[in-house]
């Protein structure tokens, strides 16, 4: 099945789709839909995904920070921490004792 033949909203999708094969936009190959997966997309109202597994995973990879520790201190009691949110970033960041105590 095409791309574009697959419609918009989840709710127009028959249970037939489980038994085609659809094409990605992306890179052309060929995928499928499982069972379970599509229950998943009408109880979350998502729409059928028009990449195939791969391109949509390397999608959330790309959409990752670095892979790089930066060197900060808690925001409340200055201890020395590793975070991934670089100083340029003006995040609040806190070590985990301090985390905990504002998360309950």
């Amino acid at each position: 099945m095409k791309p574009e033949e697959i419609p918009d909203n989840i709710k127009e999708i028959p249970d037939g789709i489980l038994n085609e094969i659809l094409k990605c936009v992306n890179c052309g190959a060929n995928y499928r839909l499982v069972k379970s997966e599509l229950e998943f997309y009408r109880e979350m109202l998502i729409p059928i995904p028009r990449k195939c597994f791969n391109c949509r995973h390397l999608d959330r990879i790309s959409r990752r920070g670095p892979f790089k520790l930066y060197l900060r201190y808690c925001s409340l009691c200055d201890k020395e921490i590793k975070t991934t949110h670089s100083l340029e970033e003006s995040k609040i960041v806190y070590c985990e004792k301090c985390y905990q105590q504002e998360v309950v």
